[in-house]
C-alpha cells in the first residue's frame, strides 16, 4: 500500500502542469488510489487528496475557462433573447465545472477521512 500512496502523489503532483485532464480525471484517479492506501499509509494519502483539492481549487485554468465560457454563452442566450431570437439548445449554467470537479474530490477527501478514523484502533 506504500507504493500506491507514493503512486497516487506522483500522478496528483503530475496533473498540475497537465492541462485539461490534469483538472478533470487525474485528480479522480488518484484521489480514488489515496483512498485505496488510506488504510495503510494515511500520511501518503491525505498529502495526495490535500494535492488534489488545491489543484482543482486554485490551479486549474481549464475549469476557470470552461466556466467563464459558459457564462459568456448565458449571457449571449440573454442579449439574444432581449432582441427576439430564441436559444440554439446551448444551455449551461455557471460554476457548473468547478464545483462539479470539487465536490467530487472533497467526497475522496470525506471517503479517506472517514476510511482513517474507522481504522484508527482506541
Amino acid at each position: 500500500m506504500k507504493a500506491l500512496g507514493i503512486v497516487a502523489i506522483v500522478v496528483a503532483s503530475i496533473s498540475i502542469v497537465i492541462p485539461v485532464f490534469g483538472a478533470t480525471y487525474l485528480p479522480i484517479i488518484a484521489g480514488i488510489m489515496a483512498v485505496i492506501a488510506v488504510k495503510e499509509q494515511h500520511v501518503l494519502a491525505f498529502v495526495a487528496l490535500g494535492i488534489n483539492v488545491v489543484n482543482v481549487a486554485f490551479l486549474s485554468a481549464s475549469i476557470r475557462l470552461a466556466d467563464a465560457a459558459c457564462g459568456a454563452l448565458s449571457d449571449f442566450n440573454d442579449a439574444m433573447s432581449d432582441y427576439g431570437y430564441s436559444s440554439t439548445g446551448a444551455e449551461c449554467d455557471g460554476g457548473g465545472a468547478f464545483w462539479t470537479w470539487m465536490s467530487i474530490n472533497l467526497v475522496l477527501l470525506a471517503a479517506g477521512v472517514g476510511l482513517h478514523l474507522m481504522n484508527k484502533k482506541a
